[in-house]
């Protein structure tokens, strides 16, 4: 039997620091008999998730081998390339076509490539430039394919209506993500829309909260962007150190606004209670969960699909405070965590509070967490779902049937 083959778009994976999320996911479908071949859009920056290296294939935006499969494509299809770019520009907005257009002649790639590996389906993670490139690959190789909407990608609106209308499925990964769709894109057909939460590992064992560490450590990770409000927590911690608390809080990643928050730890005093870690890897990240260096996980964001460092935390049995932005509630809300409003620095400071002063209060959230973790995020029943959809559930047998675009494979065709 031959293993289903997916082509598994992305923005950057597993280079740089904004996907690194993904990777459970791309493991799971590895372990569960899925042939992979992740194809970052921009692969720009270090490798971030090492084990992916072998199932991907880098590339960048355009070099001559693209440039010529761009016009190998265009020679057999002219008229399908060319109803493709129309497609295209029927997004004039410049941010949106610009981005589009630069990505054309690697969706042309993407589709020749389909072709000649003999690719089963093309999913792409993001609704922006990624499920573009996937959309215009599957009308040049007749390979069905999809996409993952998560947060920002959906305001951008980058074709929405024309994605829901082709796409196999569109998955969303909360439900205020596909309420923010219909918002975004009223007119977009629904009939293909699906809610599939993004998985992370659920470690078999976990640590009940005990005793906080001294000074209690509260981590926070997260880019410095306006929209994680690092400020609130700031002025949250502020709040904490007046009224005795013993605490430290770390702040893992990097970012555009990074010196402005230093300037104003730096103002509030507070240079020996907030440590600025940099970047850290996803590894060592899951490490400090599990081995009780971390009391609780903060994140003051006004804007956020379902947050992996929040689930990641509930999956370790470490409580969690969040604002009420996009998705949170449906992680942390029923007892499973504490939520309050944005950019509320007192309401932050006082549910904090709350918690290092509870360890009943802290002991319910872990327990709580922990089972919604493993009802509703663990990876592996949420990868089969997926696999379902992509038509690679159990009992699929694809050595049975030839890939949808079989039919115009090259006599020579290669492996990616």
């Amino acid at each position: 039997m031959r293993r289903p083959r997916l082509l598994y778009l992305t923005s950057a994976f597993p280079y740089g620091r904004g996907d690194t999320f993904f990777g459970p996911e791309a493991r799971e479908l590895v372990r569960q008999g899925v042939d992979l071949r992740v194809i970052p859009m921009r692969p720009r920056g270090l490798l971030t998730v090492a084990d992916a290296k072998t199932w991907t294939v880098r590339k960048p935006l355009l070099d001559l081998a693209i440039a010529r499969a761009a016009l190998i494509e265009t020679v057999r299809s002219p008229r399908t390339v060319a109803s493709a770019l129309r497609l295209l520009l029927r997004r004039p907005e410049p941010d949106v076509l610009v981005r589009n257009l630069a990505a054309f002649p690697k969706a042309l790639w993407i589709a020749h490539e389909a072709r000649r590996w003999g690719a089963d389906h093309i999913h792409a993670h993001w609704a922006g430039p990624p499920s573009t490139a996937a959309l215009v690959a599957s009308r040049i190789s007749g390979v069905p394919w999809s996409f993952t909407a998560h947060f920002a990608d959906i305001a951008a609106n980058n074709l929405l209506e024309e994605k829901s209308a082709s796409a196999a499925f569109c998955r969303f990964i909360a439900r205020s993500m596909m309420e923010l769709a219909r918002q975004t894109a009223p007119k977009c057909d629904e009939s293909r829309w699906v809610l599939l939460h993004l998985g992370v590992d659920v470690s078999e064992t976990y640590r009940i909260p005990g005793e906080l560490n001294s000074p209690a450590v509260l981590l926070t990770a997260a880019r410095f962007d306006v929209e994680k409000r690092h400020g609130t927590l700031v002025e949250a911690t502020r709040r904490l150190v007046d009224e005795g608390f013993d605490v430290q809080v770390w702040l893992a990643g990097a970012g555009p606004l990074k010196e402005q928050v230093e300037r104003q730890v730096h103002g509030r005093g507070l240079e020996h209670v907030i440590r600025f870690l940099g970047f850290v890897m996803p590894e060592q990240l899951l490490e400090w969960l599990s081995t009780g260096l971390i009391d609780l996980v903060v994140l003051p964001s006004d804007a956020e699909g379902i947050p992996v460092s929040l689930m990641e935390a509930l999956s370790h049995g470490i409580p969690a405070v969040a604002c009420d932005a996009g998705g949170v509630t449906e992680l942390l809300g029923d007892g499973c965590g504490e939520v309050v409003p944005i950019g509320d620095p007192d309401a932050l400071a006082s549910a904090i509070a709350g918690l290092l002063s509870s360890p009943e209060r802290r002991a319910s959230l872990a327990q709580r967490g922990r089972e919604r973790m493993e009802r509703e995020f663990a990876v592996e029943p949420l990868v089969e779902q997926l696999r379902d959809l992509l038509g690679f559930g159990a009992g699929a047998e694809a050595a049975d049937a030839q890939p949808a675009a079989a039919r115009h494979a090259d006599s020579s065709a290669t492996g990616l």
